[in-house]
């Protein structure tokens, strides 16, 4: 099921994760209401619902293989947004891929500051040596959102033309060209 806004009101429970004394918010979606972040548009989504959470600098987004939610954490350690893929602890038991860092700012640029692009490849590389493909780093001050994947790559993972979720068909015209010429 892709992303459906939520009433703003409702809080969802919460855990807390301590790593090496910092303790951090672990959100759980409601099983019963997964979320699925098929692409940029739910991401952009998410980033405008966390706003409402209590968050100061960043909320990390775990999923799964078909890009479930399976738990996000509100204002991590450094230690732990870097090296996700080695910390265990209460909220983390289930098993992830794929991260989602959110960055909350007072304003967001038009363009993104090569500075901010570094760190975003820089943050790729490590979670692709722990076995994670990070998703992406959205900036947003609650108004706008900004991409670092979009800024940086213009192969970024939002734009593959087919990405099978277990959502439906994604079949592409191709296939259908190709299967109807073999009948």
């Amino acid at each position: 099921m892709p992303f459906v806004h939520r009433p703003r009101h409702r809080r969802r429970p919460t855990l807390q994760l301590l790593y090496e004394g910092e303790s951090c918010a672990v959100v759980h979606p409601d099983p019963d209401e997964p979320i699925t972040i098929a692409g940029f548009a739910e991401a952009a989504a998410l980033a405008f619902e966390l706003v409402d959470l209590d968050v100061h600098r960043e909320a990390l987004v775990l999923l799964d293989e078909r890009r479930q939610v399976t738990a996000i954490l509100l204002d991590p350690p450094a230690a732990v947004g870097v090296y996700i893929g080695r910390v265990d602890g209460a909220g983390l038991e289930v098993p992830f891929m794929q991260t989602l860092s959110i960055v909350f700012q007072r304003s967001v640029a038009a363009h993104a500051p090569q500075d901010e692009i570094d760190g975003y490849r820089a943050l790729r590389r490590v979670h692709m040596l722990q076995g994670l493909l990070l998703l992406d780093v959205i900036l947003t001050d609650g108004e706008r959102v900004q991409s670092m994947a979009i800024s940086s790559d213009p192969d970024a993972v939002w734009f593959e033309p087919t990405l099978n979720l277990g959502l439906g068909s994604t079949e592409s015209a191709a296939d259908d060209d190709s299967t109807s010429e073999a009948a």
